[in-house]
């Protein structure tokens, strides 16, 4: 069992949804339930039970929450009074929205070991060969510098704000002209300016739809809570990117 598994466990004692929870993390479904399995067979208890509410601990569950708490703070204690060895970091150049889910969210790359420039789409295409160590990127990058090593999508949906009618709202695109998520969604207004407005802001993008000021695509990690709604429930995006590492010379 590792420590993730006790963050996983967590989240869904405290959401009491697998489905909340795996848009939360950014992970499968699939992945989170055969998570939550992997520590019931270890400890050879049930943890859940299921209901039309979503998932409710059982007593075993509740006692395992204790446990599981006690465990993450004293790992964050320790954590916080290591000296860490004097090592050289990795530089790593990243896609904003690609920094939330994979740094913040799921801790794929650790703020000890790595120092992190966040770029627009098109600042990453404009890297030299020997600009940084990674990139990780759903611009369309290719570098003779850099070969790609893994690649992964990124799900995303229109949504608007959950009070809010999608009548008469525009559409918000970022700035950057090489942005895929602007480019799908002028793709869906058939390239048509009228009703978009471009901000120069995930941040700013982010706040104006939870607010009712617009529709944006944005990814169903940073969507997943009861802030927003799908407008079209039927066409979902997965936005690739993928992961470079700096070639040896």
């Amino acid at each position: 069992m590792q420590l993730q598994d006790l963050e996983i466990f967590v989240q869904l004692y405290e959401q009491h949804s697998i489905n909340r929870v795996a848009k939360l993390m950014g992970f499968a479904q699939s992945n989170i339930t055969a998570r939550l399995q992997a520590i019931e067979a270890e400890f050879g208890v049930e943890l859940f039970t299921r209901s039309y509410q979503g998932i409710v601990p059982t007593e075993n569950g509740k006692q395992f929450y204790q446990y599981a708490q006690s465990v993450l703070q004293a790992t964050r204690k320790v954590r916080a009074q290591m000296k860490p060895d004097a090592v050289s970091k990795r530089h790593i150049v990243m896609s904003q929205l690609l920094f939330n889910l994979l740094v913040v969210q799921q801790k794929q790359y650790s703020l000890a070991q790595n120092t992190f420039d966040l770029l627009s789409s098109t600042e990453i295409l404009a890297l030299a060969d020997n600009d940084t160590d990674v990139v990780v990127t759903y611009a369309n990058f290719s570098n003779p510098g850099y070969q790609e090593i893994a690649t992964d999508n990124l799900p995303a949906s229109f949504v608007v704000a959950a009070s809010q009618e999608e009548a008469q709202l525009p559409y918000l695109v970022n700035s950057d002209r090489h942005c895929p998520f602007r480019a799908r969604t002028l793709r869906r207004l058939n390239h048509n300016m009228t009703n978009v407005q471009e901000i120069d802001s995930w941040d700013s993008i982010i706040k104006l739809v939870k607010n009712g000021l617009g529709i944006a695509l944005l990814p169903d990690y940073l969507t997943a809570g009861d802030d927003f709604k799908r407008i079209d429930s039927k066409h979902r995006f997965k936005v690739p990117y993928a992961t470079f590492t700096k070639v040896s010379r």
